[in-house]
């Protein structure tokens, strides 16, 4: 992939996304445990992506 720093900063902001709307969903209380936990792997893949952007992986 040619510009991949573009693609992990989509990939870092849908990450972040989604774990925003799996906590709406907690805090409304719709949720169960498979929410909880896709929304805090989304929340380490986030992390993980600005992570390797900061470091120039």
């Amino acid at each position: 992939m040619r510009d991949s720093r573009t693609f992990k900063i989509i990939l870092a902001v849908a990450c972040f996304a989604a774990a925003g709307l799996n906590a709406y969903r907690y805090t409304k209380g719709e949720s169960d445990t498979m929410d909880i936990v896709l929304g805090v792997l989304f929340l380490l893949a986030g992390i993980m992506y600005v992570y390797r952007l900061r470091k120039g992986v």
